[in-house]
């Protein structure tokens, strides 16, 4: 794959959040994430607690290209497994934990994370996955929703290239990304709505909360949102990576997809959009068949193989890339059309050595490279 730039755009601040699961030496879950935060959350930048006491995650600086990126994802993954070494546990980048467990994760001590367990009662007990969420800064809001508009019906595409969970609970889902579909059970998660302006966005985060499917603005779970805390549109829809450089080369495409959006928009191009509907059978479609899918995209409204997709992503995103960065994304999608996703590394591992003990060893070895 090979696209000469084009055209010249503003360089692109990215940062990447990373959620990880806490196993023993079995590969069974841990109840000590809240633990290893308290201990290592002043040396690792980011860390805190999750929903369950299995859980961690980490947040990247502001990073401007893919290679900086790579380097502080392993960076923190390096000394987050290091901290939980130190109580005797290794870090699972999965986007579902793979041993069967006898019961519920545990849910972190927190007024707000009790809360969400009274309310949504055993839905809690069952959406314990982990993500990777991309940041890309964004100059204001209102081009937000409009960026928002643009990525939605490349959603199918990206989950594909993410997908990193065919295992839970102690067999094979027959999915690529069954986190996806556990996820996908919280009644405030799924592809953003087609707004016409940010006041619209707004109202419409506001009678989600009103009917009681978001507890807060913090639960608003599209799988594209605006963040409230920084400039930036935060892109959901991933599953933890099973490497930091599937992570970077992930945030990468998101970044170059961010930055044809702008480019578009001031272009005053218009794009086609998929219905809701259609757009979740898509994200159904991925999420079960991974890159060996079919879907519809931007580039074209014709069901074609996510692969052919993926080429098309790339052409759209190449000419508002850095040279470093289309090169770094060039060599990383080669590397997974040639090796596969995690999820099929997963699959691959299974059917070489017969047990998920291997799969996990595979994860937790690899999980700083």
């Amino acid at each position: 794959m090979s696209v000469a730039a084009t055209e010249s755009v503003p360089d692109l601040s990215v940062g990447v959040e990373e959620e990880f699961f806490l196993v023993d030496p079995s590969g069974h879950l841990s109840t000590a994430g809240s633990d290893v935060v308290a201990e290592a959350g002043h040396d690792i930048h980011g860390l805190q607690r999750e929903l369950t006491r299995c859980q961690i995650e980490t947040a990247t600086g502001v990073c401007h290209t893919g290679e900086e990126l790579h380097e502080e994802l392993r960076s923190l993954r390096r000394r987050l497994a290091k901290a939980a070494a130190g109580r005797d546990l290794l870090l699972l980048p999965s986007g579902t934990s793979l041993s069967a467990e006898g019961l519920p994760p545990v849910i972190t001590p927190s007024p707000r994370y009790e809360e969400m367990a009274r309310r949504f009662g055993s839905i809690v007990d069952t959406v314990t996955t982990c993500g990777c969420h991309v940041h890309v800064g964004i100059p204001n809001r209102d081009i937000g929703v409009q960026v928002s508009n643009r990525l939605r019906s490349w959603l199918p595409v990206l989950l594909a290239l993410a997908a990193n969970s065919p295992f839970h609970s102690g067999h094979d889902t027959g999915y690529q990304s069954w986190r996806h579909i556990m996820w996908s059970r919280w009644p405030s998660v799924g592809p953003p709505p087609h707004f016409d302006s940010a006041d619209e966005y707004e109202s419409i985060v506001g009678a989600m909360i009103g009917t009681g499917a978001a507890m807060d603005r913090g639960m608003i779970y599209w799988h594209v949102r605006l963040s409230d805390k920084q400039p930036t549109i935060e892109v959901r829809i991933a599953d933890v990576a099973m490497t930091a450089a599937h992570a970077a080369l992930y945030a990468v495409m998101v970044k170059g997809l961010v930055g044809w959006a702008l480019r578009s928009i001031r272009d005053g191009d218009t794009v086609p959009w998929l219905r809701a509907e259609l757009l979740r059978a898509q994200l159904w479609r991925a999420a079960r068949d991974g890159l060996d899918g079919e879907c519809t995209s931007p580039a074209t409204d014709l069901s074609l193989p996510i692969r052919r997709h993926l080429e098309l992503l790339n052409e759209c995103v190449a000419p508002g890339l850095g040279a470093s960065d289309r090169q770094f994304l060039e060599s990383g999608l080669d590397t997974v059309m040639r090796e596969g996703t995690g999820a099929e590394k997963q699959r691959a591992e299974f059917a070489r050595a017969g047990t998920l003990a291997a799969v996990v060893d595979l994860l937790t070895n690899g999980a700083v490279s």
